[in-house]
């Protein structure tokens, strides 16, 4: 089954470069808003299991506010990060995705807008659940046109960019994961374009990933192209008779090639 959406392009965005301008961290940080770090930050996960160091200059997205005793604590999504960074969540049997509580002060963080090379996904969607429905975004496409009635044992080509402005492409990722592993192929995404009303994110790279249709520009340099098709579908689990799960999907050309993204799961009692 497939179904429509009109593509919106918000007004927000910064056409051309890697972010926008930085304001001090205040008031307006909240669930899903993103930060650079002003500082090198040593932290933990969630679990104080593993130590970790997100360097000076690291974008990152917060999955969580607190406030205590007068002042604001952010968790942050480290799973989100590029492979060098997270690497250590990986160190355990049991990794767990998110840091331990920071504080949300000038001295760690500026705020920033949400980064250009994000922008093919709705990278600020909420996660809440509604009736049922959890809404499930987190920009990892994963290569064909639906996900698969066996999910939870499959695997496929997977890609996905980091918050810190990595592509990593996985050829054999599982679909259920809680931190992602050591990528397949990684770059440094070096700028970004989104000409208006397009659809499209233009990522441009100083070398490519052989298994993904990069184009090659001027001056050595690639470019990898995700535009929203405009439609989507649908993944009935188990079957059309015996409805547990409805997963819904959007559908994404990468160059000419079919991804997707699953965007939400509804579940029936």
């Amino acid at each position: 089954m497939r179904f429509t959406t009109k593509f919106m392009v918000c007004s927000g965005l910064l056409l051309g470069g890697l972010f926008a301008a930085a304001q001090p961290a205040h008031a307006t940080v909240i669930k899903n808003s993103f930060l650079k770090t002003q500082r090198n930050i040593s932290t933990y996960n969630s679990q104080k299991q593993v130590k970790l160091t997100i360097p000076k200059g690291t974008v990152v997205q917060v999955a969580g506010i607190k406030h205590a005793h007068g002042n604001k604590y952010v968790d942050l999504h480290l799973g989100r990060l590029s492979y060098s960074l997270r690497k250590p969540l990986l160190s355990t049997k049991k990794p767990t995705a998110y840091s331990y509580w920071i504080r949300a002060k000038g001295y760690n963080f500026k705020q920033v807008h949400k980064p250009t090379y994000l922008g093919y996904f709705a990278a600020q969607s909420d996660g809440k659940q509604s009736q049922g429905k959890t809404r499930t975004e987190t920009g990892n496409l994963w290569k064909g046109t639906r996900l698969p009635v066996d999910y939870t044992t499959a695997t496929a080509p997977r890609l996905q960019v980091t918050t810190n402005g990595y592509l990593e492409y996985y050829s054999n990722s599982p679909f259920v994961y809680k931190v992602s592993p050591k990528p397949t192929a990684s770059l440094k995404v070096q700028s970004t374009s989104q000409p208006l009303a397009s659809g499209k994110t233009i990522l441009t790279f100083k070398s490519r990933i052989k298994q993904l249709p990069f184009t090659k520009k001027s001056r050595g340099n690639y470019q990898l192209t995700i535009t929203n098709a405009e439609v989507g579908t649908v993944t009935v689990v188990p079957n059309s008779t015996n409805v547990k799960k409805i997963l819904t999907n959007w559908i994404f050309k990468v160059g000419k090639q079919e991804w997707y993204e699953n965007n939400s799961v509804t579940t029936f009692k």
